[in-house]
């Protein structure tokens, strides 16, 4: 096929669009693979064969699992509801609600109960990946014209290629290895999303949802502008009043201790905490890694830094943010607050290791579908020419740290690109709302929609 028909195909048939997108980001993932996964193998210069060391391991694996989930379970038990560590301690970062919900791991020996938890941790990855595809199927790839069959077949492409990307992805591995569960906190972030969509009139389930990932990781509390976004007002007091039933859920003792815990130095996770290297991809810990006054610690300038990192994607947030709530209230301006959204669980908090990367899978799923519906609307070479700069961001993003030269500060740590996969949000954000500004009220076959598709 010549180049002028190829073109002219590219622009009037929407099948071929689509072919050409898929195909695109199917050979950009490949690449990653290869790239990060076969290539860091080899010794460049040499081509000898080497195992290097992707993420710093506490050998067994499951260290996280083992100091955040079953032992506060064994000690809760073993005091009677009183305490989570020995001696009435309470050695966790983690709110009470989360020592009280993993009281089933329990009932197994450490090694059995980390098991069942690897396969829990696959199990709600993927299922994230499966509800952010449906997202992307009933709400993007809405108004194309494209009948069930073609929506079933992008969506169905859609999951797989970014289910390999994650399970092949560094930051995968690392959770694996230390048996973390932002994942679980995502889950949990789009089962309120999903009642959102199917019965949106149900606030006190979504509110639960959403305060069930808030008591496991915190971060996700910044989604609740979304449900204001929807119901106003009425949102306020049933969410105090679950935050607060959450937080006292083993007793006010337990509550204090939580909130003590999360204060700063040694093992608290506030200014000062021992967590911050090359590792750890938050705003905070990135600017100490770029702080030229390396002699002296938490100086002035630091703060300055810190100031730009931390502000620079809380304002890219809130501009987006502000542009989609503008609009009238509509579930694709919804699904697109809570995908921008997403990154800055990652950039804000002052400790975010790289296993918790993972949250990050149903945002690039949703951007991809954004991105394949104003290609499949329309075609224009900036689609095509974003993409493939995604695909070399979510190369970076997905590639460990050992294989980045130390002189390479600026993008050693995931900070960077993780910021920028936030701002590839706000660009087709803008694009979006500029060109489907018809999206006025909530498509009325939505729910149904969602239902035939399960």
């Amino acid at each position: 096929m010549r180049k002028t028909e190829m073109l002219e195909k590219l622009k009037t048939d929407q099948n071929y669009r689509a072919f050409v997108m898929l195909a695109l980001i199917m050979v950009g993932f490949l690449l990653i693979f290869l790239l990060n996964n076969v290539m860091t193998h080899f010794e460049p210069g040499t081509w000898l064969y080497r195992d290097a060391r992707i993420f710093p391991t506490y050998p067994p694996a499951g260290n996280d699992f083992r100091v955040g989930y079953y032992h506060p379970a064994y000690y809760l038990i073993e005091s009677h509801f009183t305490a989570i560590g020995p001696n009435g301690t309470y050695p966790s970062n983690y709110p009470p609600l989360v020592a009280l919900s993993s009281l089933p791991y329990a009932l197994f020996d450490m090694t059995t109960a980390y098991a069942i938890h690897v396969f829990l941790l696959i199990a709600v990855n993927l299922a994230c990946l499966f509800m952010a595809v449906m997202l992307v199927r009933n709400t993007l790839l809405d108004n194309l014209g494209l009948d069930n069959s073609s929506k079933n077949i992008i969506s169905m492409i859609l999951f797989f290629l970014v289910a390999f990307f994650t399970f092949s992805s560094y930051f995968f591995v690392y959770s694996m290895e230390r048996g973390n569960t932002d994942i679980f906190a995502i889950f949990y972030c789009l089962c309120a999303m999903w009642v959102l969509v199917k019965n949106p009139k149900n606030i006190w389930l979504q509110i639960i949802l959403l305060s069930v990932a808030v008591h496991f990781k915190i971060y996700p509390i910044v989604l609740f502008p979304l449900l204001l976004f929807k119901h106003g007002k009425k949102l306020l007091l049933p969410a105090v009043l679950v935050n607060i039933i959450f937080l006292l859920c083993l007793g006010p003792n337990m509550a204090w201790a939580f909130l003590k815990s999360m204060s700063s130095g040694g093992e608290g996770v506030g200014i000062g905490n021992a967590w911050s290297n090359v590792a750890n991809h938050a705003s905070y810990s990135f600017s100490i890694g770029i702080d030229p006054s390396k002699s002296e610690y938490l100086t002035t300038t630091f703060f300055m830094i810190w100031a730009v990192t931390f502000l620079v994607p809380l304002l890219i947030w809130g501009i987006t943010a502000i542009a989609i709530v503008l609009k009238k209230y509509s579930i694709p301006n919804a699904v697109l607050l809570f995908m921008i959204s997403i990154p800055l669980m990652s950039l804000l908090p002052t400790v975010s290791m790289d296993y918790k990367l993972v949250i990050h899978g149903a945002a690039i799923t949703i951007l991809l579908g954004v991105i394949l519906k104003l290609f499949l609307q329309k075609f224009t070479w900036l689609d095509l020419i974003q993409v493939i700069l995604l695909i070399g961001a979510l190369l970076m993003m997905s590639r460990s740290y050992a294989f980045v030269s130390n002189s390479l500060v600026f993008i050693k740590n995931k900070f960077v690109w993780v910021l920028l996969l936030e701002v590839f949000m706000a660009f087709n954000i803008f694009r979006y709302i500029k060109r489907f500004s018809y999206y006025g009220s909530e498509p009325s076959n939505i729910g149904h929609d969602i239902k035939a598709a399960v």
